[in-house]
């Protein structure tokens, strides 16, 4: 309607205000989820990874403020598998650009644990990243503070993990079993609630007496995590730049 009443301002004679253009019809669209993210453990980065066929997109965004910093494409050669892992050339114009390795689900200490696909690390030229996984991922993003990771433990409990860009510095690789790859968390909450619906998910997280934490997942690939004080209202809320989700999330 503001395009309409802009053109009448320079069109006069010919726009006839009287007669309001038709409505738009509505759409509904759902944004592509990310081929993977990859939530660097020994580098200050984070790569959204988007893939349409043999093309692959790499969008690389900066901690500690979560900017964007380059969008860069390159061409898949096919998929090889060696010593357990799957390895994904990427190529531009031709030449060696980089790699991607992913651990083959079948050689993990427990195979069922893969709710995301594991991948380890990826090659950029000359640059090697190690990639944050957790088994029983339901849900991992992030926001311009911090990572965000939804995973289950071995009995079926939800468990909310924080990485804040803040600390990325200083934080440390440890080691967790199932083949976990992950640095200490900045904040650890146990024995949370979920709710599916047509919309998407919602993960409940009750922090302490008084703190709620709202995790929300939509299918059009928005979300956000609410931090909740004394009732409904949020007193902090920060929306998701990327997500993915695991195949324990019902679609």
């Amino acid at each position: 309607m503001r395009t309409a009443l802009f053109a009448c301002l320079f069109v006069l004679a010919s726009c006839d205000s009287s007669t309001p253009p038709p409505p738009l019809p509505e759409t509904r669209t759902e944004a592509p989820a990310p081929w993977f993210i990859c939530d660097a453990i020994d580098a200050p980065a984070l790569l959204v990874f988007h893939r349409d066929g043999k093309t692959a997109r790499v969008v690389h965004y900066d901690k500690p403020n979560g900017a964007l910093i380059q969008s860069t494409e390159y061409d898949l050669g096919d998929p090889e598998g060696a010593a357990g892992s799957i390895y994904t050339p990427l190529t531009q114009n031709g030449e060696d650009a980089g790699l991607v390795r992913q651990s083959n689900p079948g050689m993990l200490e427990n195979p069922a644990s893969a709710y995301t696909p594991p991948f380890t690390s990826v090659r950029l030229g000359d640059r090697e990243i190690t990639c944050r996984w957790m088994p029983r991922t339901r849900l991992m993003g992030f926001t311009g503070r911090r990572t965000i990771v939804v995973h289950e433990d071995q009995d079926g409990d939800l468990i909310y993990t924080s990485y804040d860009f803040a600390d990325a510095a200083e934080t440390q690789q440890i080691e967790l079993s199932e083949n976990a790859r992950t640095t200490r968390f900045s904040l650890e909450v146990r024995d949370g609630a979920e709710a599916l619906s047509p919309e998407g998910a919602r993960y409940e997280f009750r922090a302490d007496t008084e703190t709620d934490i709202i995790i929300t997942a939509h299918r059009n690939r928005t979300g956000s995590i609410e931090v909740r004080r004394h009732g409904p209202d949020p007193v902090q809320s920060e929306s998701f730049i990327a997500f993915i989700e695991g195949e324990g999330v019902a679609p």
